[in-house]
Formats: structure tokens, sequence, C-alpha cells
């Protein structure tokens, strides 16, 4: 091999090198990016160790490009949503009659599965706290007419006998049928006192991977 070759080949082999740095750093600038705290979110919906997603975190459910939570505990309405917003969520909104089918079959699943528990009802985002009477969405919309799923006799705004403040019942939760598919099964909306505990239902968008 000639001096001029080998001194080639040093060039190119110094070249590789540095670009090879150059690549590595770049990986590890992406890493911490994706480590942070400002996309630390987005690992709910991720395996850390193959960087696999999913378009829902673990132990959510997809339903029309959202991500839906059943919870295993029971909290006041606040309590619940507060919860909701830790997950980047917010409490459940139903936007037609296959969320309402979705969610009611939710409660309905999560009681069947869950036997042991003293499972009522769960949340969703709907109260109102306002004006008595006019229930409105989380998301500031109001119930449309072909949008609203009471059961018989409800909304009533009942007093709890346990409700000193004498409150009465501005949030509403889905209260899951004897039975899915039953007349009237998808009318499952009660009006509840909001200091009562209840399971609740988070939703959030769905992760895009396109």
């Amino acid at each position: 091999m000639t001096s001029a070759e080998s001194k080639q080949l040093r060039r190119q082999l110094y070249n590789e090198r540095q670009s090879s740095r150059q690549l590595e750093a770049e990986n590890q600038h992406q890493r911490s990016i994706l480590f942070s705290k400002k996309l630390s979110f987005l690992w709910r919906f991720c395996n850390k160790s193959t960087l696999q997603c999913l378009r829902c975190p673990p132990d959510w459910t997809e339903h029309a490009t959202r991500c839906f939570f059943m919870s295993k505990e029971a909290k006041k309405w606040e309590d619940a949503r507060r919860q909701c917003h830790e997950f980047g969520a917010d409490l459940a909104v139903v936007l037609n009659a296959e969320d309402q089918a979705f969610l009611t079959n939710m409660t309905f699943q999560f009681r069947q599965q869950h036997p042991q528990e003293n499972f009522h009802s769960a949340w969703i985002g709907l109260r109102d706290m306002v004006r008595e009477g006019t229930f409105s969405w989380i998301n500031g919309n109001r119930i449309q007419s072909d949008v609203a799923y009471w059961k018989i006799l409800e909304p009533n705004n009942a007093m709890a006998s346990w409700d000193k403040d004498r409150a009465g019942q501005d949030c509403v939760a889905i209260v899951p049928p004897i039975q899915i598919g039953q007349d009237q099964w998808l009318n499952s909306w009660d009006d509840i006192v909001c200091g009562g505990e209840r399971h609740y239902l988070c939703e959030t968008m769905a992760l895009s991977l396109s």
C-alpha cells in the first residue's frame, strides 16, 4: 500500500469515527428528549425496553380514537376528576349512542368481574353545578336532546339523608344495567350527590402512530 493510499484510508477511518460519534450524540439527544418531563406522558403508551408504543396506555381501552379507563377505586366527583387530570385525561364525555353503549358496557363488565366490590356506579364528566337542571359536560357543551340517557325518573335531585349541606344531586354517574341488550339498557345515567364516592371513567385521546 502506498503512502498516499494509507493516508487516504486513515482519513476515511477518521471521518467514519467522527460520523459515528456525531450519530451517537444525536441519539443521546433524542433519548434525553424522550425521557424529558415534557414528553413523559408519551411513555404511558410505550414499553420502555422495546420502545414499542400502543395507541392507549396499559389498562386503558380504545374506542373511537379515544382511550378510556375504569377506576378500581371510588372517589368523590372532584377527586375523581383530579385523578383523571393526573393521568393526562379527564372524566369521560358521551358524544353519541356508541359512546354510551361502550361506557355502559364498561361498568357492566367491571361489576361482573368484581363481584366482591361494593360497586354502584361510575362518574362521568356531566353535572349541573351552575344551574339546577341545566346539565353540562366538562367540555362546556350542554346535553343534546338526542344524546341523553337518563334512568327512569332521573334526574330527580333527591336529597341524601347523609347530605348535611343539602347540596342535592349535581353530578352524574353511569349505573350498570342488570343485563346488556335488554330494553332501555342504555338509559343508565343517574344524578348523584357529588360528595359521594363512586368509581369513575376517564378518557384521553388515543396516540396517533401514523
